[in-house]
C-alpha cells in the first residue's frame, strides 16, 4: 500500500509538472488594464463621469498569445475587451454587434512579457437618449489617441495606454496543480 501511495504522488508531481510546462508552451493568457490620461481643459461636461486627470482605469482587454497568427496579430473575436465609461460599459459582444464594429489589433512581439502592443476601436452607443461616439487607440510604448464625442461634437481628449502584463492562469493548469498539492497533503496527514 505504501508503494502504491509513493507511485501515485510521483505520477500526480510528473502529471503536474509536465502540464504546467505544455501549458506554457500552448500560449499564455495575458491581461492588461486601459488607462486614459486627459490633460487640462481637455474634457467637458459629458455625463459619463470622464474628467480632465491621469491614471483613469476605464477597461481591460484579455487575450491568449497562442491566437496570434505569424504576424503577431490576434482578431476581435479571440480578444475580451471591455470598457467603462462612466455608468456604461461595454464588452467585446456590445463592440462587435454595434454600428461600427470593433476592430482589434494585437500584435505581440517576441518576448511574451511585453504584451499588447496596440488596439484599435471605434464604436457608439446611445446614453440617456445622446449618441456617443468613441474612438480609442491604445499602444503600449507611446500611449494612444482617445476621443469621446456626443451627437459628433467632441467632448473628450486624451491618451490611452496599456498597463503591465499580468498572467492569467489556465483552469487546466491550476487544477493539475490542487491535485499535486492534495496529493502531498495527504501524504503528511497519513504519515502522521
Amino acid at each position: 500500500m505504501k508503494y502504491l501511495k509513493n507511485v501515485l504522488l510521483a505520477t500526480g508531481l510528473v502529471a503536474t509538472t509536465l502540464g504546467m510546462s505544455l501549458s506554457a508552451n500552448a500560449g499564455a493568457i495575458i491581461q492588461q488594464d486601459i488607462y486614459l490620461d486627459v490633460a487640462e481643459f481637455d474634457a467637458f461636461p459629458n455625463g459619463l463621469g470622464i474628467t480632465d486627470g491621469m491614471d483613469q482605469l476605464i477597461g481591460s482587454i484579455t487575450y491568449a498569445t497562442r491566437d496570434a497568427d505569424g504576424a503577431g496579430e490576434i482578431f476581435a473575436e479571440d480578444v475580451d475587451l471591455e470598457i467603462n465609461l462612466g455608468p456604461v460599459t461595454l464588452t467585446e459582444a456590445d463592440l462587435l454587434t454595434g454600428p461600427f464594429p470593433l476592430a482589434v489589433l494585437v500584435l505581440d512581439d517576441t518576448s511574451v512579457t511585453t504584451g499588447a502592443a496596440l488596439f484599435v476601436s471605434d464604436f457608439e452607443f446611445d446614453f440617456a437618449g445622446l449618441l456617443y461616439t468613441a474612438t480609442a487607440i491604445a499602444d503600449r510604448d507611446f500611449g494612444g489617441f482617445f476621443e469621446l464625442s456626443e451627437d459628433f461634437f467632441p467632448v473628450v481628449f486624451g491618451e490611452t495606454r496599456l498597463g503591465n502584463v499580468t498572467y492569467v492562469p489556465e483552469p487546466s493548469a491550476l487544477i493539475l496543480m490542487l491535485a499535486g498539492l492534495g496529493m502531498l497533503v495527504r501524504r503528511k496527514v497519513a504519515a502522521k
